[in-house]
């Protein structure tokens, strides 16, 4: 018998946080909020049956035409909400929460089988120094092809530019709450160009030309080349030895300074356990600010499963703001847990030690809940 049930699924555990309704119509009785999550998991994982068409479009494979030139349509959903506790020496307590990131998005795949478009924008997220409301709010908005089974090519405004590995993961992929000291600094940044994506067994890579411009702000300064490999000499036997990845970026341009730097990134991933380290190192950068000093920074992470949905982690980062100067030096150290109640949700605990040679030191208690479909 049908029911009409009306469900309040927290998105962030938080009591002055905000709250998302839904009402549908559904072939099951006693529903709870705990299995309202897993019902919108299964739909975007394909694992229901007859699911209504407003949420088809919220499906991995979307809203599907038949004899039409666009073989589906499918919308997004990227949200962050987070909460932190900050104690300096010297300032006293902080506390601060809200909506990081709110993030919808369109996506429209051809009937061809390998073209497809994006357009996505943050309707939270700001820019320092940024004017224009709309522009800086765009992340995504491109059209890519795939050339061959192993090659896709990208125009416009794609995914965080690979200068470094921690720099171009989005925001649902992240380790933890923050990024690291040289991921946030060198990386983390959009611009709008042309890119060619590689998937091999051996090899994967990401080069890409651009406008030196991030997010869109101001065209016609100068030009970037950004580009990333990772090597796989495992993928033959990762199943018995574990999966070995090496790689190397690289980044140079000019927008209103001229910048070069790269980056040596190395990872582990064996059952429970995974480890990764990356160094880079900058004569000027252009990321999410510019600057022209020369800067070097270094994080090694490593983690271990507790149980399939609950992960513990720890990071050493240090960051050299300016390898010119003395007293420019930041180390943090993290401890952290993931935990994941369904595939595309996940809350993230970090607690931050934060210690430098010209600022006081301070302790942080970072919450995010993510979610994505």
């Amino acid at each position: 018998m049908k029911k009409i049930i009306l469900i309040i699924f927290v998105l962030i555990f938080n009591a002055n946080q905000a709250f998302s309704i839904e009402e549908i119509t559904l072939e099951q009785k006693d529903l709870n909020p705990w299995h309202y999550g897993d019902y919108l998991s299964d739909i975007y994982y394909g694992k229901v049956e007859n699911v209504p068409k407003a949420l088809q479009l919220f499906g991995k494979k979307g809203l599907v035409f038949e004899n039409s030139k666009i073989n589906s349509v499918k919308l997004h959903m990227l949200y962050s909400g987070e909460m932190t506790y900050l104690n300096t020496e010297h300032s006293g307590q902080f506390f601060n929460h809200d909506f990081a990131t709110v993030e919808p998005k369109v996506s429209v795949h051809f009937n061809d089988n390998k073209t497809h478009a994006m357009f996505d924008i943050n309707l939270t997220g700001t820019i320092d120094g940024y004017s224009n409301w709309l522009t800086q709010r765009i992340r995504q908005v491109y059209i890519a092809h795939q050339i061959t089974p192993r090659q896709t090519v990208v125009l416009g405004q794609y995914w965080r530019l690979p200068s470094t590995h921690d720099g171009s993961r989005g925001i649902y992929d992240q380790d933890m709450v923050l990024k690291t000291q040289l991921g946030r600094t060198f990386g983390n940044t959009m611009s709008t160009g042309i890119r060619n994506l590689g998937n091999y067994k051996y090899v994967d890579y990401d080069i890409g030309l651009y406008d030196s411009t991030r997010f869109m702000k101001d065209f016609g300064n100068g030009l970037d080349f950004t580009g990333n490999i990772m090597f796989k000499p495992l993928a033959d036997v990762k199943e018995k030895t574990g999966d070995f990845k090496i790689g190397a970026g690289y980044s140079v341009g000019k927008n209103n300074i001229s910048y070069s730097q790269y980056s040596l990134f190395a990872g582990y991933d064996i059952k429970k356990f995974h480890a990764k380290i990356e160094y880079a190192s900058a004569n000027g950068y252009n990321g999410i600010y510019e600057s022209k000093n020369s800067a070097e920074g270094m994080y090694a992470t490593l983690a271990y499963d507790l149980t399939p949905k609950l992960q513990i982690l720890g990071r050493y980062d240090v960051f050299d703001y300016n390898t010119n100067a003395d007293n420019d030096t930041t180390s943090e150290y993290s401890l952290g847990f993931v935990y994941k109640p369904f595939e595309n949700m996940k809350v993230l605990l970090n607690y931050v030690f934060t210690t430098g040679n010209n600022q006081p030191n301070s302790n942080g208690i970072l919450f995010a809940t993510r979610f994505i479909l």
